[in-house]
């Protein structure tokens, strides 16, 4: 038994995910690289593992953990490579249109999700839903 309010913040972590997986098989493809292929295992992972471990009490609170762990790596490991690999002048158009910041902020909002998540988790009562 699960908090029926978690289904929609799950999807939304869901689609997240895999959208973050889809733009980076896209723009890192695996077949190009070897080591692409940790840029796209990732998100797969989160994809398709994670929502279902928001589902169970017991392996929600690892989801969690990995779901901020996965954000805070993917941010700076984004914004390393938009710092190495940056050839415009320095100028806030650039810093706002061409570079990772974007991807970024939309990594970022899978916090919220899944803290919302955490709290119907902890004010969830399964003795009152029998």
């Amino acid at each position: 038994m699960y908090p029926e309010k978690i289904k929609f913040p799950v999807f939304g972590l869901f689609c997240m995910t895999l959208g973050g997986f889809l733009l980076h098989y896209r723009v890192h493809p695996p077949a190009k690289d070897a080591f692409n292929l940790i840029g796209v295992l990732f998100p797969l992972f989160n994809a398709l593992i994670l929502p279902a471990m928001f589902f169970y009490r017991r392996t929600m609170t690892w989801a969690y953990l990995i779901n901020a762990t996965s954000v805070v790596v993917g941010v700076v490991v984004m914004t390393w490579y938009s710092v190495a690999n940056w050839k415009d002048p320095i100028s806030l158009y650039t810093i706002l249109f061409h570079s990772t910041l974007a991807d970024s902020l939309i990594l970022m909002g899978k916090l919220p999700l899944a803290h919302s998540i955490l709290l119907d988790w902890m004010e969830f009562d399964e003795g009152a839903q029998a």
